[in-house]
């Protein structure tokens, strides 16, 4: 059974929406604008459906950006739990 998107495209959603354009997000991600603008895309191909409105300067999230934002935003913090308690269980390891 495969997942429906990767939780890391899910995060570039996020900081997208949370900086309001590519290149701001792609620094707060450590990652290149094309790289974040690719994984947006290939989100918005998994999900069949356009998750952002572009301008030359500014994106904003159309109403299914908002929906998915809004949602995965539990799965994303879960995720980060998650790995946080298999690092401590991975530092008590013998």
């Amino acid at each position: 059974m495969s997942t429906p998107f990767s939780l890391e495209l899910v995060e570039a959603l996020r900081e997208v929406a949370r900086h309001g354009n590519l290149t701001r997000a792609a620094s707060s991600m450590q990652l290149s604008k094309s790289t974040v603008s690719k994984y947006i895309t290939e989100l918005e191909a998994q999900v069949g459906v356009r998750l952002l409105h572009r301008s030359t300067r500014v994106v904003c999230l159309t109403d299914a950006g908002r929906l998915l934002l809004k949602r995965s935003t539990v799965l994303l913090e879960l995720a980060t739990r998650i790995q946080s308690e298999l690092d401590a269980c991975a530092a008590a390891s013998p």
